[in-house]
């Protein structure tokens, strides 16, 4: 009874919001809320409703929640607000501080450890009844193909950031319990956790599946899954598997159809008009809308970037500006200042040492949609896959492969991103963290690096805390949680070991309870590597 009042109020949130999908102001159309069940799963202008109401969800994550539990925009802010490379004030408190400070909150025990498994599952749930439906469904086979493709494709992407952030990585953890396989609306509630090997197979599945059903479909904007963006997420996909030949493969062939890289101007513009301006780079982006939006909880508010001319405060500038996130001032030290991406700056009017001292970064820029007027609409466009994340992978999957090509994509990123030192060694371990520190430096808050990263390449996390001589480094409140940290130590610093279970989610407790088939035996550590 309970899975299946589950599923009719899955079905009518999807009538509820779902939309005419033929244009390309989807997100924005209005809804017919009078369809019923039957009509929904009967033919595929119902079932469009339904993946569209899917997209929403991918997007906003919209019953609820917030900031970085905010969808694919939030969880750009979640996974790097994880890392090394941001910091966070506690001036708006909120779930992007509690991300930051890794306090115990991602436990069964608490919300925190529902939150990205609640979103996605929401999201799975409704593309499985599309999968289940879209066969005997009324309309032309094109159109089944272009929607069932779309479906597997998300359902692909929401299982990857699901085992990515409830278990190790692929690389030591393949036969460790991953996530539950939910592949029908039919599935019972009682399913245990596959390992992750059976987690990455499926999503692997997903995608292929979804990039032959995708072949000679034509998206109406960039905010539609279309077959570049599945080629896009195999390349991730089998990054994290260390399938180098196939990270390669897939990179390659996606950055030969978007092969011209933003210039200075373009890498520089603030990222908030990625769509309008048509960045060739830009492979996937969404667009924020008057219906459809984050409000104030967008990075481009949580970043303290307002131009120096608006002044400083909270609402000086042109959208409200939270100054809470700042870039450390150990990654600021990756750039040349010569670099034509260098892009940082002190607040140095500002009274308060806990703003002026750090390092304000203008990748995210956003002036706001009230032609200059101050505190004007956040309605920025986000840019959710580029062609240079693919240069990456290749540079990366080559060095990995040794097959003498490496270097050369590393170079070419580094060209067109004003780098005057360029990476010299051809090969081996230094080449692979020249890579690895191009990665942080040129895809900061896309969704791909920082706590990614870290559990993808085993590397610890450390963080080094403010000193009198070292006044860019984290917070106290950043580094007190980790694990080495002495108040009155020379050089605070505070680490997590590679894969501490700390770094990820436990299981929440309500699928615990709910879920016969699992036990607190399945949940996952507090902390620890084991």
């Amino acid at each position: 009874m309970k899975k299946v009042l589950k599923k009719i109020q899955i079905l009518a949130l999807a009538v509820a919001l779902g939309l005419n999908s033929g244009c390309s102001d989807f997100l924005d159309t209005s809804s017919s809320v009078d369809t019923s069940d039957g009509d929904v799963l009967s033919n595929t202008a119902g079932l469009q409703k339904v993946l569209t109401s899917a997209y929403k969800q991918l997007y906003f994550n919209s019953q609820g929640a917030d900031r970085v539990y905010a969808g694919l925009p939030g969880l750009q802010m979640y996974v790097d607000l994880g890392g090394s490379d941001v910091l966070c004030h506690t001036n708006m408190g909120g779930n992007q501080l509690t991300a930051y400070r890794y306090e115990p909150l991602k436990t069964q025990a608490n919300g925190l450890s529902d939150a990205i498994w609640s979103m996605m599952y929401k999201i799975i749930n409704q593309t499985n009844i599309i999968i289940d439906n879209i066969e005997s469904a009324q309309g032309e086979q094109a159109t089944k193909d272009a929607i069932l493709g779309q479906a597997k494709a998300i359902r692909g992407i929401c299982y990857f950031h699901l085992i990515q952030n409830y278990q190790q990585t692929y690389a030591i953890a393949k036969q460790k319990p991953g996530v539950i396989l939910r592949l029908t609306s039919k599935d019972e509630q009682n399913l245990p956790r596959a390992t992750v090997q059976a987690t990455y197979d499926q999503i692997v599945k997903d995608l292929t599946d979804a990039k032959s059903l995708l072949g000679s479909y034509t998206r109406e904007g960039k905010w539609f899954i279309n077959q570049d963006v599945v080629t896009g997420h195999l390349a991730r996909v089998y990054l994290v598997m260390n399938d180098w030949s196939k990270a390669l493969a897939e990179s390659t062939e996606l950055y030969g159809k978007y092969p011209t890289l933003m210039s200075k101007e373009q890498y520089r513009a603030g990222f908030d008009d990625v769509i309008s301006k048509n960045y060739p780079e830009v492979v996937w982006a969404v667009k924020f809308t008057d219906q459809n939006n984050l409000g104030g909880g967008t990075q481009f508010n949580f970043w303290y970037n307002q131009d120096a001319s608006y002044g400083e405060g909270f609402t000086d500038g042109p959208i409200y500006s939270f100054l809470d996130f700042f870039a450390d001032g150990k990654y600021e030290q990756l750039f040349e200042k010569t670099e034509d991406r260098y892009q940082f700056w002190k607040r140095t009017n500002n009274a308060s040492a806990e703003w002026s001292t750090k390092w304000a970064y203008d990748k995210y820029k956003h002036y706001g949609d009230g032609n200059g007027a101050k505190q004007s609409n956040t309605r920025p466009e986000i840019s959710l896959m580029r062609s240079a994340e693919m240069l990456l992978i290749m540079a990366e999957a080559s060095a990995q492969l040794n097959n003498g090509q490496g270097l050369t994509h590393l170079n070419k990123l580094q060209k067109a991103r004003g780098v005057k030192n360029l990476t010299s060694v051809a090969s081996g371990t230094k080449l692979l963290e020249a890579i690895y520190v191009e990665r942080r430096k040129e895809l900061l808050c896309e969704g791909v690096t920082g706590l990614y990263d870290l559990l993808r390449l085993q590397k610890p996390l450390v963080r080094y805390q403010e000193t009198a001589s070292y006044k860019e480094g984290h917070y106290t409140w950043g580094v007190s949680y980790l694990n080495g940290y002495v108040a009155n130590s020379a050089n605070p610093t505070g680490t997590f070991p590679s894969n501490d279970y700390r770094l990820l989610c436990q299981i929440p407790q309500l699928e615990i309870v709910n879920n016969e088939a699992l036990t607190e035996s399945d949940q996952n550590p507090y902390s620890g590597t084991k």
